[in-house]
């Protein structure tokens, strides 16, 4: 089972890919599109009010939206889907994040197919004169590109920034059989790796029949989304997990009671356990806290404050000295292609 999101502008491809990998999977391809269209067929009350809207050609709400689509999640979450066009708006996203949290759930791999406004602007046309669509004109192309670049890409990055381990990117310039065979060995190296999780998971009772050594680099320790290292001593490995530093570390284990001497390798089941309830009820951590990071910046971009525009520009908050730690910040520089190198006369 497992549970997707497809991301990409319009005409990249994702959803001829979101429908090969949906097949491929046994799972659901949730499309807006045709979830609403669907909806409209069932004539209850929301349908009635769905239709109306999207007869007069207005934008279906947020809210209508978010109801349609957490329905059909819950119905389909137990053989996994894959989300196509959902979620477009950082409301959105955020109604996703609570809903798959209230419910268990999570995100197993997001997909995001770039591509460049040129090339896509040359197959979209491409398209037009093949299959003779007339809403496939450059000022259409334009107009929903720019309405991708103002919301649906600002949700793209925010899941990189806050998932980057299960984020992948895909270059939607390559062939539609290559992009597809990328995306299949992306799905099947974590399918062995999660195999193989689940069977040292499994192992863990016969401990005692398997040589002390070679078991300290098989066994997996999961908590909070993360296999932290098993060789390591617990209060250094946990802080592997993103919001966990080294004292709120030591003073887990202080409430968990276990020595700070002791490996992760050495832990029995009830330790762990207790150590998974402490983080769960008492701390904010990987997703959670990213997203709680991701909404106070926002915040502070809304209000134009200091900081804010700091945020936005890409630069130290602080006032750290930019002109050494700039490049902190803003990342690893980026070659631009086609740009040429100045040289000394």
């Amino acid at each position: 089972m497992f549970n997707l999101i497809f991301f990409g502008p319009p005409g990249a491809g994702k959803g001829t890919q979101a429908k090969k990998i949906s097949k491929l999977l046994n799972i659901s391809h949730l499309s807006t599109g045709d979830i609403l269209r669907s909806k409209i067929e069932q004539k209850d009350e929301i349908a009635i009010k769905l239709k109306q809207i999207m007869s007069s050609g207005k934008l279906v709400s947020d809210e209508i939206l978010n109801e349609i689509v957490s329905q059909r999640l819950l119905s389909d979450s137990k053989k996994g889907f894959l989300l196509d066009g959902y979620p477009r708006t950082l409301d959105q996203s955020d109604f996703l994040n609570n809903f798959m949290s209230k419910n268990n759930l999570n995100f197993d791999f997001i997909f995001n197919i770039e591509i460049e406004f040129n090339t896509l602007k040359e197959r979209i046309l491409k398209r037009s004169i093949e299959e003779d669509r007339e809403d496939d004109n450059l000022e259409v192309i334009q107009t929903r590109y720019k309405a991708y670049s103002e919301t649906t890409k600002l949700v793209s990055n925010f899941y990189k920034e806050n998932y980057p381990q299960i984020f992948h990117e895909i270059n939607g310039e390559d062939k539609i059989d290559e992009i597809t065979s990328k995306i299949q060995k992306i799905l099947k190296k974590w399918s062995f790796s999660a195999n193989i999780c689940n069977f040292f998971t499994w192992l863990r009772p016969y401990k005692s029949c398997i040589h002390p050594h070679s078991f300290s680099y098989i066994i997996m320790a999961r908590i909070s989304g993360v296999n932290i290292p098993t060789n390591k001593k617990v209060h250094i490995a946990l802080t592997y997990i993103f919001g966990i530093g080294n004292k709120i570390a030591k003073d887990i284990c202080g409430e968990a009671s276990v020595d700070l001497s002791k490996r992760v390798n050495e832990l029995n089941d009830d330790e762990l356990n207790k150590i998974r309830d402490l983080i769960d009820q008492n701390y904010s951590v990987e997703g959670d806290l990213r997203r709680k990071i991701s909404m106070d910046i926002k915040r502070l971009n809304d209000l134009g404050c200091y900081r804010g525009l700091r945020h936005r520009k890409k630069l130290p908050v602080r006032g750290q000295r930019t002109h050494t730690n700039a490049r902190t910040r803003k990342g690893k520089a980026v070659a631009i292609a086609g740009k040429k190198k100045v040289t000394k006369g």
